[in-house]
C-alpha cells in the first residue's frame, strides 16, 4: 500500500546517495522525514532526519537506557526524544517494538529528562467508543484491564505500575471520559490506536496542553475498524505530513521473537 510511512529508504554508491540527499531534491522531503541511507561500496548504514532546511543525524536516547534494534526503531527514538516534535506516531506490524519504545520513551523523558511530569495512558475501551460501564469494577479496575499491554513494558511488572501511580506519575484515561479536560506536563500515551475515529483522534489530540506530547501507537492492519489504507491513524499521519511538530515511522519487522515473526504475515 501507497502510505506515508514517515522515512526513504536510499540504497546506492555514494554518487547516489549524495544525489538524493542533495539541495535539488529537498523539495521531495517532508519536514521530520527520515532517509534510512545503506551505502553499497562501503556496506556502512546510517539515519538522518530532514529538517526543512538540510540533514540533520538523530539524536537518541543514552544507549544504557534504550537502544533501537534496527534502522526503523533509531529513527523512531529520535522523534519521541525530540524536544520540538509533539506529537508522534509509531505505525507497525505486530511485535515491532510500538508500545515498548513510547513506553520506554515516555519514562524517559520524565525520569531521566525532567522535561515532562507524569504520563497519561489512554486507550478506547473496546474500538467504539462507549462507555466502559459494561466492564466489572471501579473506575481503576475497568482501566486495569485494558493496561496489561503497558504494564508488560515495564522493567518492574506490575510492582512498578503500583509505585508509579502512588508517585501519581502515571494515570489513565479512556476516550469516552476526556471530553473537556487538558493535560498539561504529560506524555500521553495512546495505544492500538488504529481503532480509533477520525472524530476520536481529533478528541485525544485537543488535550494535549502547555509542555505536552502525545505519542500514538498502532497496527492498521489488526484494526476493527478498518484495516485497509483509509484506516483513520494512516489518513492522519498523511494529513500532518510535513508539520514540524509531527513526525511517524512505520516499524516493519518483528522483533519479538522467532515464533512471532512466523506468525506475524501468516494467513496475508
Amino acid at each position: 500500500m501507497d502510505f506515508y510511512k514517515g522515512y526513504k529508504r536510499i540504497e546506492g554508491d555514494t554518487e547516489y546517495i549524495n544525489a538524493m540527499l542533495s539541495p535539488e531534491k529537498y523539495k521531495d522531503w517532508c519536514i521530520n522525514e527520515y532517509a534510512i541511507i545503506k551505502n553499497i561500496e562501503t556496506g556502512q548504514e546510517s539515519e538522518m532526519r530532514f529538517d526543512g532546511k538540510k540533514f540533520v543525524g538523530l539524536v537518541l536516547p543514552d544507549s544504557k537506557y534504550i537502544k533501537g534494534k534496527n534502522a526503523e526503531q533509531r529513527c523512531a527514538l529520535d522523534a519521541l526524544n525530540n524536544d520540538k516534535i509533539t506529537a508522534v506516531a509509531l505505525l507497525g506490524t505486530y511485535g515491532s517494538g510500538k508500545s515498548f519504545l513510547t513506553t520506554k520513551m515516555g519514562l524517559y523523558r520524565i525520569q531521566e529528562k525532567g522535561t515532562q511530569a507524569k504520563i497519561l495512558c489512554v486507550r478506547e475501551a473496546w474500538g467504539e467508543g462507549k462507555e466502559i460501564g459494561f466492564l466489572p469494577g471501579d473506575m481503576s479496575d475497568k482501566i486495569g484491564m485494558f493496561l496489561t499491554p503497558f504494564i508488560q513494558q515495564l522493567d518492574g511488572g506490575e510492582i512498578e505500575f503500583e509505585r508509579l501511580i502512588k508517585q501519581e506519575v502515571l494515570s489513565a484515561n479512556v476516550l469516552y471520559y476526556m471530553k473537556g479536560t487538558t493535560y498539561n506536563e504529560t506524555i500521553m500515551l495512546c495505544d492500538e490506536a488504529e481503532d480509533l475515529t477520525e472524530k476520536q483522534i481529533k478528541l485525544v489530540g485537543t488535550r494535549v496542553g502547555n509542555n505536552s506530547k502525545i505519542y500514538f501507537s498502532g497496527d492498521y492492519k489488526q484494526s476493527l475498524l478498518d484495516s485497509t489504507e483509509t484506516n483513520p491513524l494512516l489518513r492522519m499521519c498523511d494529513k500532518l505530513k510535513g508539520n514540524p511538530l509531527f513526525a511517524c515511522v512505520y516499524l516493519t519487522e518483528d522483533v519479538r521473537s522467532e515464533t512471532s515473526k512466523m506468525f506475524a504475515d501468516l494467513f496475508d
